[in-house]
C-alpha cells in the first residue's frame, strides 16, 4: 500500500474488482503537480497485473497535434482492430495515421475506440490509464470521454489524472467521477522524508520543509536538496510569510539538476523534451541529426532525471520536461525544433504536420513552398484522409502563407475540416481569422456563410441571423444564387427561435432570387415549403414538397444543415406522419451507419415528435433521450433544448410528472441560454398538457396562454409541432370560459381551413362539439366529423380525446349507455398508450355512467428504459449485435446486457425472432385501435 493513501487506494482497487466482475467505470483524480497522481495510478496498475493495461501520458508540447495520445495508447492492440465494425475500424487506423486514412467525423472515431476497447474487454478485463490528461490532445480526449460515457457492462476501467489548474481542458472529462488528491498526513510526510528524501535536514530545515511542502510527496523527496545547509528556517522565503508555489519550487529544484549535466547531455535533453512521446527509433534518429547520439542521455539516466521505457525514453516526472523546455534559451529551443523539422523533411501526413509545427516553432519565415506542400496533403480525396488532420494541414499551411487572400482561403478550407469533423467550436475562430486575411468579396460571402450555420448548429441563431443578413445585399451583386442560399439560411434560423412571420418574407425573397437565377435549389425551395406549410398556402406547400420527393430521397449528406430533417418537418407540417416517420426513419438509419452523430441527433428529435403524433410514445421517449445525450456530447445545442422539449411532451402525456416537469425547467434553461424561445414555448405546451391531463385546468391555462401569446408575437397558429389551441380551448370550456374558447377556436378552425390537415380540422371539430353543450344534436354532428377526419391519420391519443369528451358530455346529457361505450374505447385507448392521467379521468366518467372499468393489459415494451427500448428498436431490423453497437456507439458487451434486461422484462421473449414480432405488434397496436374505437363511435 502506498504510504498515507490507504483510503484511495481502496478507492481504485474497488473499481479494479468491479471489472473483474464485468462492470465498467471511470475515475479523474486531480490535485497539483507532484502530489502523487502519478504514484497512486501506477500503484494501481501494479495491483492490477490479471488485467489487460493500457497507458497512455499528456505531452504539453503535443497538445495540438490530433489523435496523438490516442495513437500512443491503442498501438499495443492494434491486432484487435479487425474485431470491431469495419467502417469505425477504418476510421480510427485513417486518424491515427495507422494505416489508410478515411473521411470520417471524430464520432466515427470515437465509436471505434468504444468498439476496440469492448473488443478487449471479450478477453478479459482492461485497465486505460492516462496521465496528465490536460495536455492530452482534445481529439484523444474527446474519444476518451465518449466511451467513457457509454461504457457500462464490460469489465473496463479508465483512470485519468489532471492538474487542478487546467480547467478549460478537462471540461471535457464534466462527466466523469472525480476525486482531488491532498497532501500527506504530517505522519506520513516524515516517515517519507525519512525514507526517501534527497538529502540530510536539521530540525530546522524540516520544519521548513513540511511548511512549505504542504504534504505534496515529489517536494518531500526533491527539496531536500535545495533546503540543506541552506540555514533555511520559519523566516526564510521570500520574506512574505506566504507558502511558495510547490511547482515553481519543484521546476527550480529540477532546473538546477539539469544546469549541472554536461552540455551534450542538456541539449540531448531538450531535443527529447521538444520531441515529445516518440517511438525509441524516431528518439535516435532525431539525436543523430542534431549531432548527438543514445549515449547523450546517459548522465541524465544516472542523474534521476530520464528513464528508460519500453518504446523510448521518458522524463521522470512531466515536471523535468518542463525545467528543461523552459529552462532554455529562446534560441535553444528554437535550434532544437529545427534540428527535429530537419529530420523530417520529405514526411508525408502525418508527419508532415509535425514537420510542419516544429517548423513554425523554429521561427521560420512564411514560406510559399511549405505551405503548398501541406495544402496538397490536406486536399488529398475524402477517401484517403481525416477530417481533423485535414483541418490541421491547412490550418498549418495558412501558418506559412503570406498575409492575404491566399491565407484565408487555406483558413477556409481548414474551418470546413473542422466541421466536417463535428469540432464546431474550432471551426468558428478559425473562420474568424480568415475573415481578417479574406480580401475577394466572394471569399467573405463563403466565410460569412459558413458561420451561420455554425452559430446555428451551436445555438446563436440571432447572431447568425444578422452576419448572414449583412452579406445578403453583396452576394446579390456577384451570385444570386449563393445570395438565395444565404437568404434560405436566415429563413432557417428564424423558423427555429419560432419567428414565422419574418420566414416568410425571407423565405419569398430566397424564392425569387433562385428563380432569377434559373437555378432550382433544393435548399432554398425546401424552406420555402416549410413555411408554406407552417403558415401560408398549406395546398402551394404541398404541392412543391411533392415536387422535391425525388431529390429529398438522396439530399446532400454534405450541405451544412440536414435536408432530410427538414423534409421531415415538412411532412409533419402537412400531417403525412407515416410519410413523415417512412423519411426520418431511414435518414436516421443511415446516419447511424456513418457515425453522423451530430445529423443523427436532428432527426431523432424530430422522429421523437412524430412517434408521439402516432401514438408510439415508448419509442417517442427513446429517441428524444438519446437525441439529448448525443447533442450533448457533439456541441449540437440546439438540438439539445429540441430533444428536452420532445420529452417534456411525451412524459406529459404519460403523466410522469416529475421527469416532466424536470425536463421542462431544462429545456427552458437551454432555450434561454441558445436564443431558442420556440423550444421553450414547446415545454410549456408540454406542462399544459400535463395539467390537462391530470384535470387541474387552471394550472393548464397558465402554461397554455404563454404560449398562445408566443405564437401570436410570431405570427405562428397551432401546428402539430408546436400545438397549444386544442389543449387550451378544452382547459377554458372545463373552466366554463366558453368566450375565450371560441376565440381559440378560432384559430384552430383557420389552422384546418389552410389545406387538408385533418388532425387540426378533428381537434376543431371536437373543440366546436364542446361549445354545443345546449344543442346536443349539433354537438354529436361535430364529434362523429372529428372522429371520422381523425381516422385518416394514425393519431390514437386525439381519437381517445375524441371519444373521451363526447362520451363525458353524453353521459351529462343522460345518455349513459351511449357514454359508456364510448368511455370504455377511450379508457382502453388510454390504458394502452399509458396515458394514467387521462385514463384516470375517463375512469372516473365511466363509474359515473354506470360503467365497470376495464383495465386492459399494458403494453409490454413500457417496462423498458429508453436505452434498453432503442437497443430493442435497432435489433428489430434483423441486425446483430455488432452492427447494433455500432449504430448505437455501445459496446458489444453493454448490448448484450441491455438484451438480456430485455428478456428478463418481456415475458414469453426469449430470442430475437421473438423480439422482432413483439415490435411489429407494438407498432401497429396504436392505429388499429384508434380505427376501431373509430367505428364504434361513429354508430354510438
Amino acid at each position: 500500500m502506498l504510504l498515507g493513501r490507504s483510503a484511495e487506494c481502496a478507492r481504485l482497487l474497488a473499481l479494479i474488482d468491479k471489472a473483474r466482475g464485468g462492470e465498467s467505470g471511470a475515475l479523474l483524480i486531480r490535485g497539483e503537480a507532484g502530489i502523487g497522481k502519478t504514484s497512486l495510478v501506477g500503484y494501481i496498475a501494479e495491483q492490477a497485473d490479471d488485467l489487460l493495461r493500457l497507458g497512455t501520458r499528456g505531452v504539453e508540447v503535443e497538445s495540438d497535434l490530433p489523435y496523438v495520445g490516442l495513437a500512443d495508447l491503442l498501438r499495443p492492440v492494434l491486432h484487435f482492430l479487425d474485431r470491431i465494425p469495419e467502417r469505425q475500424g477504418a476510421a480510427l487506423t485513417g486518424a491515427l495515421a495507422l494505416g489508410p486514412a478515411v473521411a470520417q467525423d471524430r464520432f466515427a472515431v470515437a465509436a471505434g475506440t468504444l468498439s476496440l476497447l469492448g473488443a478487449l474487454a471479450e478477453e478479459g478485463p482492461v485497465l486505460v490509464t492516462v496521465d496528465d490528461a490536460q495536455w492530452l490532445d482534445p481529439y484523444s480526449l474527446d474519444a476518451l470521454a465518449f466511451a467513457t460515457r457509454r461504457l457500462s457492462r464490460e469489465g473496463v476501467v479508465i483512470l485519468f489524472t489532471a492538474r487542478d489548474e487546467q480547467e478549460e481542458a478537462i471540461s471535457r472529462l464534466a462527466s466523469v467521477e472525480t476525486f482531488t488528491l491532498t497532501g500527506l498526513d504530517a505522519e506520513s510526510a516524515h516517515r517519507l522524508i525519512a525514507e526517501k528524501g534527497t538529502a540530510e535536514l536539521t530540525a530546522q530545515e524540516a520544519d521548513r520543509l513540511l511548511a512549505e511542502a504542504r504534504g505534496n510527496p515529489l517536494a518531500l523527496i526533491e527539496l531536500p536538496a535545495l533546503l540543506a545547509g541552506s540555514g533555511a528556517g520559519d523566516d526564510a522565503g521570500d520574506g512574505s510569510g506566504a507558502p511558495l508555489p510547490i511547482g515553481e519550487m519543484l521546476a527550480h529544484t529540477f532546473g538546477s539538476a539539469v544546469a549541472r549535466l554536461p552540455a551534450e547531455a542538456q541539449d540531448a535533453m531538450l531535443l527529447l523534451a521538444v520531441l515529445g512521446t516518440r517511438p525509441l527509433a524516431g528518439t535516435e534518429a532525431a539525436l543523430r541529426a542534431h549531432g548527438l547520439s543514445y549515449e547523450s542521455l546517459e548522465a541524465a539516466e544516472d542523474a534521476g532525471l530520464v528513464v528508460e521505457e519500453r518504446d523510448g525514453y521518458a522524463f521522470r516526472h512531466p515536471l523535468v520536461r518542463s525545467a528543461v523546455y523552459h529552462g532554455a534559451t529562446p534560441v535553444r529551443r528554437r535550434r532544437a525544433h529545427h534540428a527535429i523539422a530537419r529530420s523530417l523533411q520529405g514526411a508525408t501526413a502525418p508527419a508532415l504536420e509535425q514537420y510542419a509545427w516544429h517548423l513554425a516553432a523554429s521561427g521560420a519565415e512564411p514560406d510559399e513552398h511549405v505551405a503548398s506542400l501541406l495544402e496538397n496533403a490536406a486536399s488529398g480525396a475524402p477517401e484517403t484522409l481525416a477530417y481533423p488532420l485535414a483541418s490541421r494541414l491547412y490550418e498549418r499551411a495558412a501558418r506559412f502563407t503570406p498575409e492575404g487572400q491566399r491565407k484565408a482561403e487555406r483558413l477556409l478550407c481548414a474551418a470546413r475540416a473542422s466541421q466536417a469533423a463535428g469540432s464546431l467550436n474550432e471551426a468558428a475562430a478559425i473562420l474568424d481569422r480568415a475573415l481578417e486575411h479574406a480580401e475577394q468579396l466572394g471569399t467573405q460571402l463563403d466565410i460569412r456563410q459558413l458561420r451561420c450555420y455554425l452559430d446555428v448548429q451551436r445555438g446563436r441563431p440571432t447572431r447568425s441571423r444578422e452576419l448572414l443578413r449583412s452579406a445578403v445585399d453583396e452576394a446579390e451583386k456577384v451570385d444570386p444564387a449563393l445570395a438565395a442560399v444565404m437568404l434560405g439560411g436566415i429563413a432557417l434560423t428564424e423558423l427555429a427561435v419560432g419567428d414565422l412571420t419574418a420566414a416568410r418574407g425571407t423565405s419569398a425573397a430566397a424564392m425569387e432570387l433562385a428563380d432569377s437565377a434559373h437555378e432550382t435549389l433544393l435548399p432554398v425551395r425546401l424552406l420555402r415549403t416549410l413555411v408554406l406549410l407552417l403558415g401560408g398556402d398549406a395546398e402551394a406547400g404541398r404541392a412543391l414538397l411533392r415536387e422535391l420527393a425525388e431529390p429529398l430521397a438522396s439530399p446532400d449528406p454534405a450541405f451544412p444543415y440536414p435536408l432530410a430533417g427538414v423534409g421531415g418537418l415538412c411532412h409533419l407540417a402537412a400531417e403525412e406522419l407515416d410519410e413523415a416517420h417512412g423519411m426520418l426513419d431511414r435518414a436516421a438509419y443511415t446516419a447511424r451507419g456513418s457515425s453522423a452523430v451530430g445529423l443523427l441527433s436532428h432527426l431523432l428529435c424530430t422522429l421523437s415528435v412524430v412517434e408521439f403524433w402516432r401514438g408510439r410514445w415508448t419509442p417517442s421517449l427513446a429517441h428524444a433521450d438519446e437525441a439529448v445525450r448525443l447533442a450533448e456530447a457533439s456541441g449540437q445545442l440546439i438540438e439539445v433544448s429540441r430533444g428536452l422539449a420532445a420529452l417534456v411532451k411525451t412524459e406529459a402525456a404519460l403523466n410522469r410528472e416529475e421527469d416532466c416537469r424536470r425536463h421542462a425547467a431544462k429545456a427552458m434553461e437551454w432555450a434561454g441560454s441558445t436564443e431558442l424561445p420556440m423550444d421553450a414555448a414547446r415545454a410549456l405546451g408540454g406542462l399544459g398538457l400535463l395539467e390537462l391531463g391530470l384535470g387541474r385546468f387552471e394550472e393548464a391555462v397558465h402554461h397554455l396562454e404563454e404560449v398562445r401569446a408566443f405564437s401570436q408575437r410570431h405570427g405562428r397558429g397551432d401546428g402539430l409541432y408546436l400545438t397549444w389551441a386544442a389543449d387550451l380551448a378544452d382547459a377554458y370550456v372545463h373552466l366554463r370560459r366558453t368566450d375565450e374558447a371560441r376565440d381559440v377556436l378560432e384559430v384552430l378552425e383557420y389552422e384546418a381551413g389552410r389545406g387538408h390537415r385533418p388532425v387540426t380540422a378533428g381537434a376543431a371539430a371536437r373543440c366546436r362539439g364542446l361549445l354545443e353543450p345546449g344543442d346536443p344534436e349539433a354537438a354529436s354532428r361535430h364529434m362523429r366529423r372529428s372522429l371520422a377526419l381523425l381516422s385518416e391519420r394514425p393519431v390514437p391519443f386525439e381519437r381517445g380525446r375524441t371519444e373521451f369528451a363526447w362520451g363525458e358530455q353524453l353521459r351529462r346529457q343522460g345518455r349513459r349507455s351511449e357514454a359508456r361505450r364510448l368511455l370504455e374505447r377511450a379508457l382502453a385507448t388510454f390504458e394502452r398508450l399509458g396515458a394514467t392521467g387521462w385514463a384516470a379521468r375517463v375512469a372516473a366518467e365511466l363509474h359515473a355512467a354506470g360503467g365497470t372499468e376495464v383495465r386492459p393489459e399494458r403494453a409490454p415494451l413500457e417496462r423498458l428504459t429508453p436505452q434498453e427500448l432503442q437497443v430493442a428498436l435497432v435489433v428489430g431490423r434483423g441486425l446483430t449485435n455488432h452492427e447494433v453497437a455500432e449504430r448505437l456507439f455501445l459496446s458489444v458487451k453493454t448490448v448484450e446486457f441491455h438484451l438480456s434486461n430485455i428478456y428478463r422484462k418481456l415475458d414469453g421473449v426469449h430470442r430475437r425472432a421473438q423480439l422482432v414480432r413483439l415490435l411489429a405488434q407494438a407498432s401497429e397496436a396504436p392505429e388499429t385501435a384508434g380505427v376501431s374505437g373509430g367505428a364504434g363511435a361513429s354508430r354510438a
